[in-house]
């Protein structure tokens, strides 16, 4: 199996070279791997003792950041590495200040592998979620440096646990030194499997997100704007979402609107202004705001998560097919949320349900009679109180994953 999982890694870089020549995204992920042997070499000149974290994306770096301000505090004299598997994290991650060097993780060859481990000599790695590559892990592992997955999230559907490919990578999993998971679901999962000794951990999204909650924010033009009408953000809006709301603000006229699309190029912004027209729309970049208009588009990125402490409800993108966006930081405000059927991935959205502040809708209608629900006030208070029980029982996953990795560090 490990020869067919090589084989597949370079089939892989193959394709990717391929796609470069068409996809602006591709195209960044082998320039950014470029020469990165020479790139990469002034690492191994700094003796330092390092911390390495990987996360494929700018999504499971979220999860990251607290982990990284925990250890930052504990381990001033050490040296922080994160790498990225994908663009998207390496382009767009803002808190660059967290680490010295921020780079992409090349391909997950043999070769590769050993030669990035050479270079970098980390003293620890961790590793977000379910980045689980093998032949990183089998060299860390040679190379006595202990690894920790954190925070995981296991499902049965997950080639982890799959026929064909199940015994390999349990055999990986099984070596790593700490897996700490989000849930008791991951535990019974992994133990099914027989691979034991996990913890639960929590997810540090939410210690994040309560973090981004504490950061202060212009908030005069967006109080003018809404004044004393009830507000609904559109987060991380695809077209479905969009077209709920197209099809509830003539129900709902006293309706502001805070519209986030996940795509804030030029032409998906004209689209949305175009298909909102007549209703009335602002554009954040533009000087000023017509307090008349029931829309404003945020068309920049950066904003959103700080957008939510204006809302009193949130309908969160993604949900109808392309992969639900992140609840957690329009939660972390006291705010209900709702979001398209298929969340599966997402187990903290069935106990959103579960406690009464999250809503699946299918289509407009429904999306209207939760609208009209959560009209009254004292409705409002009451899911708000629940969130911020909830809320009490999420938070200090970060500490926890912290505290292994300094433990493993002094055993180490």
């Amino acid at each position: 199996m490990q020869l067919l999982y090589n084989i597949g890694i370079t089939f892989y870089g193959i394709f990717i070279r391929f796609a470069a020549l068409f996809s602006p995204k591709a195209r960044d992920f082998i320039e950014g791997r470029k020469d990165w042997t020479k790139k990469y070499q002034s690492l191994a000149h700094n003796l330092q003792p390092r911390i390495w974290l990987h996360a494929a994306s700018l999504g499971e770096m979220e999860q990251g950041v607290p982990i990284l301000k925990k250890l930052q505090q504990a381990l001033p004299e050490y040296q922080f590495v994160i790498s990225f598997f994908s663009p998207s994290g390496f382009n767009n991650f803002k808190e660059r200040e967290l680490a010295k060097h921020i780079i992409y993780l090349p391909l997950d060859s043999p070769k590769n592998a050993k030669r990035f481990i050479n270079i970098l000599q980390p003293e620890l790695a961790i590793f977000i979620k379910y980045e689980i590559w093998a032949n990183y892990f089998n060299e860390l592992k040679q190379n006595n440096i202990p690894l920790i997955l954190a925070p995981a999230l296991f499902r049965p559907q997950q080639i982890y646990f799959s026929a064909f490919a199940g015994s390999f990578f349990q055999d990986i999993l099984g070596n790593i030194d700490s897996i700490l998971v989000q849930n008791e679901a991951s535990i019974r999962l992994l133990e099914k499997h027989h691979i034991m000794g996990a913890q639960i951990c929590g997810d540090s999204r939410f210690d994040q997100a309560i973090d981004n909650r504490k950061v202060l924010y212009p908030s005069e033009s967006f109080r003018d704007f809404l004044g004393d009408k009830f507000c609904l953000i559109l987060g991380s809006s695809w077209q479905p979402e969009e077209d709920i709301l197209e099809k509830a603000l003539p129900a709902f006229p006293q309706l502001k609107v805070i519209l986030a699309p996940h795509d804030v190029g030029a032409s998906n912004i004209k689209r949305i202004e175009t298909k909102f027209k007549d209703f009335g729309v602002s554009k954040f970049s533009d000087d000023t705001w017509d307090d008349s208009n029931p829309i404003l588009i945020i068309d920049n990125i950066g904003h959103l998560k700080k957008l939510y402490r204006f809302a009193n409800f949130a309908l969160i993108g993604g949900g109808f097919g392309a992969g639900l966006h992140s609840t957690v930081e329009a939660v972390v405000y006291g705010i209900p949320v709702a979001f398209g059927p298929k969340h599966y991935k997402f187990f903290e959205v069935a106990e959103y349900i579960h406690h009464g502040f999250g809503f699946e809708i299918e289509n407009a209608d429904q999306f209207l009679r939760i609208l009209r629900k959560l009209e009254d006030e004292n409705l409002r208070k009451k899911l708000k109180g629940e969130i911020d029980e909830y809320l009490n029982h999420k938070t200090g996953a970060a500490d926890k994953i912290s505290a292994k990795a300094l433990q493993l560090l002094a055993l180490n």
